[in-house]
C-alpha cells in the first residue's frame, strides 16, 4: 500500500489486499465464457460490498475528526490528501453514509451486496421530509423491489411508490434534477452549454432569443454580412445576459471577463502578429509567472483571445515575485476588496488555496492567511482565495489552514520585490495600445 503511506491497515484489510493481488494472477484466457461470466458477476458483488466497507470506515473517520491529522476540515479532504484521489467522491460517500444512519435495512442490504451505491443514491435523491418516515417503514419492500427488477426500471418503481406516499407534495429531487443548466469546460478554454427547461421556461427563452436574433439579422443585412443561425442565437443570448447584468446607465458592477496575461506573453503575441516569420509564438504555462494567459478562474486560453480583448480592455498591473507570489500595497480594512480578490485568484489559478480542495471558482472567498484579528493586515501578501468551507473551518485559529504547498510560495528574496511606478505602467500601456492600433490599421488597409 504505497499510496497514502498506510502503516496500520489492519490484518483484515491486509488479507483483502493479498486476495485481490492473487486474483490478478489468474490467467483469464484459460477461463470459459461461463466461468468469465460468473467471475465478473462475483467481482461486481464483492466490489459493492467493499464500497459498503469503505463508506462505513469513512463515516467512522469523520466522527473522530481525522482531518485534524493533516490540517483538513473533514475526513473526505483528509483521504483525498493522502490518496491523491478525487475529494468529491469521498464527500458523496460521506453524505450517503450519514443518510444511511436512518435506514438500517438498506445498510444491511448494502453490506451483503443486494444494493449497490447507485441504488442508494437513487433512494436518497427521492427522499424528502414528507415521505422520510414512510420510506423508513418500507425499506424491506424497496430491497425486494430493487433486487427483482432491472436498474433502468428503478425510476418507475420509485415514481409509483411516490404517488402513493406523497401524492400532493412537491416534486422529488429526482424530478427537479432534470431541469437546469450546466456549462462544461472543454479543452482549450471553450465550454459546452447544455440543460433542460420546463415548458414555460422554454417558451420565454425562445421568444426573447428570437426577438434579439431578428435585430441582429437586420443589422447584418444593413452591413452586408451574414452569419449562421447558430451564431446569431448565441450572440443574442449573450446580449440578453449582458443587458440583464448591466446597471441602468449601461455600466457593470465588475468586469464581465477577467483575463490574466503576463506582459511577456502579450508582447510576444504582438511581436508575432507584426512579423510571424521572425518572432516565435509565446509558450503558455499557468504555473510560470511570465507565461500566464488565462481567465481569472485558471482556465488557460489562447493568447489571441486575450489580445483581441485587450483592444477595449482596462489594464490592471500586478507585480509578482520571482517565485510567483503577488506583491502589492496594504489595504487598511478587514474587508478584502474585489481587486485584491482578483490578484489572489490569479495567483492560485482560480482554485482554493487548500491543495486538496476541488471547490468550484464561484465558491471561493477572500481569506486572510493570518487571521485579521491577529494582525489587522489586509494586504496582497496576507490574502488568498479559499472556499467557504475551508475559510469558515479555519475561523481565527492560526494553527489551521497553513497548508505547506501554499505557504512555500510566500517567501522570496528581497531583490525579488519590484516597486510599481504608476507613471511607467501607464506609459507602457499607452505604447502597447499604439502598437495594437497600428497593427489593426495595417490589416484594414
Amino acid at each position: 500500500m504505497a499510496i497514502g503511506g498506510v502503516k496500520q491497515a489492519g490484518a483484515d484489510v491486509a488479507a483483502l489486499e493479498a486476495a485481490v493481488a492473487d486474483c490478478f494472477h489468474i490467467p483469464l484466457s484459460c477461463l470459459s465464457a461461463e466461468e468469465l461470466s460468473d467471475r465478473a458477476v462475483a467481482l461486481a458483488v464483492v466490489a459493492a460490498r467493499v464500497d459498503a466497507l469503505r463508506m462505513e470506515a469513512l463515516h467512522a473517520a469523520d466522527q473522530v475528526d481525522v482531518g485534524r491529522l493533516n490540517d483538513q476540515r473533514n475526513a473526505a479532504n483528509h483521504l483525498a490528501a493522502r490518496t491523491l484521489q478525487d475529494p468529491a467522491e469521498f464527500r458523496a460517500q460521506a453524505r450517503l453514509a450519514k443518510w444511511l444512519e436512518d435506514f438500517p435495512t438498506f445498510a444491511d442490504a448494502y453490506r451483503v451486496g443486494d444494493l449497490s451505491t447507485a441504488h442508494l443514491q437513487k433512494l436518497r435523491l427521492a427522499d424528502n421530509p414528507r415521505i422520510h418516515h414512510q420510506m423508513r417503514a418500507d425499506q424491506a419492500k424497496f430491497v425486494r423491489w430493487f433486487t427483482s427488477c432491472q436498474f433502468r426500471d428503478l425510476d418507475e418503481v420509485l415514481d409509483r411508490w411516490l404517488l402513493g406516499a406523497d401524492p400532493d407534495g412537491a416534486e422529488p429531487k429526482s424530478h427537479l434534477a432534470a431541469v437546469g443548466l450546466s456549462i462544461t469546460a472543454l479543452p482549450g478554454g471553450c465550454s459546452k452549454i447544455s440543460g433542460t427547461l420546463d415548458p414555460l421556461q422554454t417558451a420565454a427563452l425562445r421568444t426573447a432569443i428570437e426577438a434579439e436574433a431578428s435585430k441582429l439579422r437586420n443589422a447584418e443585412r444593413e452591413a452586408g454580412s451574414v452569419s449562421s443561425m447558430r451564431r446569431r442565437t448565441l450572440v443574442a443570448l449573450l446580449n440578453l445576459v449582458g443587458r440583464g447584468d448591466a446597471r441602468p446607465d449601461g455600466s457593470f458592477a465588475r468586469p464581465r471577463v477577467n483575463i490574466v496575461m503576463s506582459q511577456k506573453v502579450y508582447e510576444s503575441t504582438l511581436a508575432w502578429l507584426e512579423d510571424p516569420a521572425r518572432n516565435r509564438f509565446p509558450e503558455i504555462d499557468g504555473s510560470h509567472v511570465d507565461k500566464k494567459c488565462q481567465l481569472i478562474d485558471g482556465t488557460q486560453i489562447h493568447p489571441l483571445y486575450g489580445f483581441a480583448a485587450s483592444v477595449t480592455a482596462t489594464f490592471r498591473r500586478i507585480v509578482y515575485s520571482a517565485r510567483g507570489r503577488p506583491i502589492n500595497a496594504s489595504y487598511d480594512s478587514r474587508q478584502i476588496p474585489q481587486w485584491m480578490r482578483d490578484v489572489s485568484s490569479a495567483a492560485t489559478n482560480g482554485k482554493c488555496s487548500n491543495p486538496v480542495c476541488d471547490a468550484p471558482f464561484h465558491w471561493l472567498q477572500g481569506d486572510h492567511i493570518v487571521p485579521y484579528s491577529h494582525t489587522q493586515d489586509t494586504s496582497v501578501f496576507n490574502t488568498r482565495d479559499a472556499c467557504g468551507g475551508d475559510n469558515g473551518w479555519r475561523g481565527n485559529d492560526v494553527s489551521r489552514g497553513m497548508w505547506a504547498s501554499y505557504i512555500d510560495n510566500m517567501h522570496w528574496d528581497p531583490e525579488d520585490i519590484e516597486e510599481d511606478d504608476p507613471i511607467v505602467a501607464a506609459e507602457q500601456v499607452a505604447r502597447i495600445r499604439a502598437r495594437v492600433q497600428d497593427l489593426i490599421d495595417a490589416k484594414a488597409s
